[in-house]
């Protein structure tokens, strides 16, 4: 007996595929320029070639900006991890007035464009002087950053079963010790994957890099957009290849931790 194929799902399969195909497609094709060996961009490849990843690897510029943007977003998933568990336990646990306007603001930079929020953090670190420093430019990521660990957390705290800190508190274990040892723990899927989100969201950002970071130490994404001004060669197909690699590979551990959360 023949199966029928449904004409309808035949179709909605092949535009799916397409439309993957479309989104890969810039993504595979710089991968493959990253390795031409001619001193210009060229699709396709006339050869293979490690030459301009070695370009990268050995210059001094772009390793600042690598050590500059891995930092950055290091620090930032930390910040954004401490600050959005805090906000999430509040959220779920406490009744206060201005509950939903603090949900509201948290989960905005969501919504605003990056732009604004560049500028307004512009004019706003001119005039406490931290323009261009690590730490300003880690709040504003952070800003951006936050909403995920928020929403993630959030949502592992509503099914988890606050029977196990009640039985750590009725022996003894102070509030916040029960928090610590209880509640962290049983969260550590939804936890690594806020703070990789909030690498990743760190790591690949460029609007908010391009206002709030100094020429002498820019984060990679801005170092390729000078680079693109200037001049381009194949080392901007390297340094791309390098940062989807790294984004894709933080992505991935999310996947991992967010399929640990629904195992737990």
């Amino acid at each position: 007996m023949t199966r029928r194929v449904n004409p309808g799902s035949l179709v909605l399969a092949s535009v799916s595929i397409l439309i993957l195909l479309i989104l890969i497609a810039p993504i595979v094709i710089i991968f493959l320029v990253s390795f031409t060996p001619t001193e210009m961009l060229h699709f396709p490849p006339p050869g293979f070639s490690l030459r301009w990843y070695e370009a990268y690897f050995s210059d001094p510029k772009w390793m600042t900006a690598t050590r500059v943007s891995f930092v950055v977003a290091a620090l930032t998933a930390l910040f954004s991890l401490v600050i959005g568990f805090a906000i999430s336990l509040a959220l779920v646990r406490y009744r206060f007035f201005g509950k939903a306007g603090l949900r509201m603001l948290v989960m905005s930079p969501m919504i605003l464009p990056k732009i604004i929020i560049a500028v307004g953090l512009y004019f706003l670190y001119v005039k406490l002087r931290i323009l261009g420093t690590t730490g300003a430019l880690v709040m504003a990521h952070s800003i951006i950053a936050i909403p995920y660990v928020v929403m993630i957390i959030t949502a592992s705290l509503y099914s988890f079963d606050r029977r196990l800190e009640w039985a750590a508190r009725s022996l003894g274990a102070s509030p916040l010790r029960a928090v610590w040892l209880i509640t962290i723990p049983n969260l550590k899927p939804a936890i690594l994957g806020g703070g990789l989100f909030a690498f990743v969201a760190s790591f690949d950002d460029i609007i908010l890099s391009l206002f709030l970071t100094k020429l002498t130490e820019p984060t990679l994404p801005r170092q390729i957009w000078v680079n693109v001004q200037q001049t381009i060669d194949p080392t901007i197909a390297a340094v791309s290849t390098f940062m989807t690699v790294v984004s894709v590979l933080g992505l991935w551990l999310v996947a991992l931790a967010q399929r640990g959360l629904k195992k737990g």
